[in-house]
């Protein structure tokens, strides 16, 4: 961080911008991806294969980074970041249980967020979570999150259960038309593959460490997501809801390097779609940053999917925010004072509807 720049107290909406163009001094930089655990909650969740495997490979951050509370708020100010949205960010999770017990979690964690939110208006949003293995239960905490307790929408992680169950199946379309009426996003984040998709694709004998990092953030579950995404469109379900609005991390979970290859792949005539996969993309899919602080990628998002879809997102507690600035700082030398208010600011508050 310059010298120059001045962290202000937690009590403000964060520190100044003085390293940016002059059009940019009020810039507040939104944060999308920022991670609560709450675990406490989640002692609930029993043993099994699924949830057990998930626990074995997910990593853990520095606990006292995670609450919403003020070292989260100093961070935030040393970063420059003015908002977060916050949501749950554990691989074990509330699809982990039966139905019941999974809705009463589920409450629990989005009634949690709130009070983080209450504490600090200025400074948090939410993302609710939701017990998706009962679609007519999700559907009813979501109503509950955005009308009563004004949350911007929802996060998913991984696969229902890590079973490897999506969303293109017949049973969620009525969860995902309810994402169409409330007019709230629903953000795909990655999750722990089912433990047979480990053990093919990503287990390395004899070293435990490589393969956990393999199957999960060095590569696995971003795959997953893009899987997750191509067949919400490949499948149709994208242009039976039109409507509906995608959001996904890591600068796009590798998928903006393969749009040409995507139409080329999947003619419209042939699997019986309205619109090229690409095009559909674009137009129900917003990427997110998520600490992926790298000029070069953030370049081919933004050249593929268009300006108006890149979010800022740190990835907070995974990754820290005291590399934000520098990154702002790059993207300041590359990109028009007008987009950086998109990317940074104006992007989020047009999607999530809310003003920083």
């Amino acid at each position: 961080m310059a010298a120059s720049q001045t962290v202000g107290p937690i009590s403000t909406p964060g520190p100044g911008t003085s390293y940016l163009r002059s059009e940019l001094q009020d810039l507040k930089i939104i944060g999308v991806e920022e991670h609560v655990v709450f675990p406490e909650l989640t002692k609930v969740i029993p043993s099994s294969a699924a949830a057990d495997h998930a626990k074995a490979t997910q990593g853990h951050p520095g606990k006292d980074r995670v609450p919403p509370g003020a070292l989260r708020l100093k961070d935030m100010d040393e970063g420059g970041i003015s908002v977060q949205v916050l949501s749950f960010g554990s691989a074990v999770n509330c699809t982990h249980m039966d139905a019941a017990a999974g809705y009463e979690l589920a409450r629990s964690i989005n009634n949690s967020l709130k009070a983080a939110v209450d504490a600090n208006p200025t400074r948090f949003r939410a993302f609710a979570e939701l017990p998706l293995q009962d679609p007519a239960l999700a559907i009813k905490e979501l109503r509950r999150c955005v009308h009563e307790l004004g949350f911007v929408g929802a996060m998913m992680a991984g696969s229902v259960g890590g079973t490897g169950k999506f969303l293109d199946g017949p049973e969620f379309a009525g969860l995902l038309s309810e994402f169409e009426a409330l007019d709230v996003p629903l953000y795909l984040h990655p999750g722990i593959a089912p433990e047979p998709v480990s053990k093919t694709y990503y287990e390395i004998d004899g070293n435990p460490l490589a393969s956990a990092s393999l199957s999960a953030m060095g590569w696995g579950w971003h795959s997953e997501v893009a899987i997750h995404v191509l067949r919400l469109a490949v499948s149709g379900v994208l242009d039976a809801h039109p409507k509906l609005k995608l959001v996904i991390g890591h600068q796009g979970e590798m998928l903006p390097m393969m749009m040409q290859r995507l139409d080329g792949a999947f003619d419209m005539a042939a699997f019986g779609l309205a619109r090229p996969v690409g095009e559909t993309l674009r137009r129900q899919v917003w990427i997110a940053i998520s600490g992926l602080f790298s000029l070069p990628v953030t370049q081919i998002a933004i050249q593929t999917w268009g300006v108006d879809r890149v979010l800022f997102a740190n990835d907070y507690p995974y990754i820290e925010t005291q590399g934000v600035p520098g990154y702002v700082r790059a993207m300041n030398d590359i990109l028009a004072p007008s987009d950086m208010r998109k990317v940074f600011q104006e992007n989020s508050e047009a999607l999530f509807k809310f003003s920083a």
